[in-house]
């Protein structure tokens, strides 16, 4: 499981968390089920993943795999997002053109794992008001 420190007002959803196999970060008085905005980290061990054979290809799976459970949405690149020890994140949002959740996906590598940090919520303006958050998680984060 990926670490990481949820920020002021966030706290991790331990059961969440052995859900997906990541670190699931929820604000402080809900739960995964009823949080209007969440943020998970997974770390992806990569020699269980031998036909991913780099970041660019985990994306572009990633990508593609969305795009076939909802046609609709708007995949855009949003740029680098550099962390406190120098790795960089390939960030990406996912955005629905009509109904759907309002998503961020940042993507890097540590060591021997594919580090994936993502912001999930069912509304717009959830979304805008945790991307800062989200963010600076990633800013702050170091191996």
């Amino acid at each position: 499981m990926a670490k990481v420190v949820p920020p002021k007002g966030w706290h991790q959803d331990q059961d969440a968390s052995y859900d997906i196999c990541g670190n699931t970060l929820v604000p402080d008085g809900f739960t995964f089920e009823n949080a209007e905005s969440i943020m998970y980290v997974r770390a992806l061990y990569k020699p269980r993943m031998p036909e991913t054979k780099s970041l660019n290809k985990l994306i572009a799976d990633d990508k593609k795999e969305f795009l076939q459970e909802k046609p609709d949405i708007v995949i855009a690149d949003v740029g680098v997002i550099n962390a406190a020890d120098g790795k960089k994140f390939r960030s990406f949002t996912f955005f629905p053109k009509n109904k759907g959740d309002w998503e961020q996906v940042a993507y890097g590598e540590e060591g021997d794992f594919y580090l994936i940090f993502t912001l999930s919520s069912k509304k717009k303006k959830g979304f805008d008001k945790t991307q800062g958050i989200f963010t600076n998680l990633i800013l702050g984060y170091k191996e």
